[in-house]
Order: structure tokens, then C-alpha cells, then sequence
């Protein structure tokens, strides 16, 4: 690989931007579950979820 030539897309940014809002919430999931809280974790999950989802959709259509 030429390590000169920067691999990127348009909308790389915002991808990044929503994998790194999932791993709030899976930090979140984490203490919701250390502290026992079912609701919370429910909750937490979904919402990594939803950001991951939207982070790949934007990888699979390839956004320009």
C-alpha cells in the first residue's frame, strides 16, 4: 500500500462522527450494567445500534 496516497471518502468525518457517539453509548451500556440497571442498558443498546446502522448505511451508499 503507498503510505504517501491518503485512502478517504467523503463522509468519512460523519461516519466516524457516529462510531464515536456508539461507543458513548456503549460505555454507557457498560456502567448500566455493572449497575445492574436493565432499562438503562435496553436503552443504551438501541442507541449504539441506531448510530452504527446509520454510520454503515452511509459506508454502504458510499456518500460524495
Amino acid at each position: 500500500m503507498d503510505t504517501k496516497r491518503k485512502s478517504s471518502f467523503a463522509g468519512a468525518a460523519d461516519v466516524v462522527a457516529h462510531a464515536e457517539i456508539a461507543a458513548q453509548h456503549i460505555n454507557d451500556l457498560k456502567a448500566a450494567c455493572a449497575n445492574g440497571d436493565k432499562s438503562a442498558a435496553r436503552r443504551s443498546l438501541r442507541q449504539a445500534i441506531s448510530e452504527l446502522e446509520l454510520a454503515r448505511a452511509m459506508v454502504r451508499t458510499g456518500i460524495d
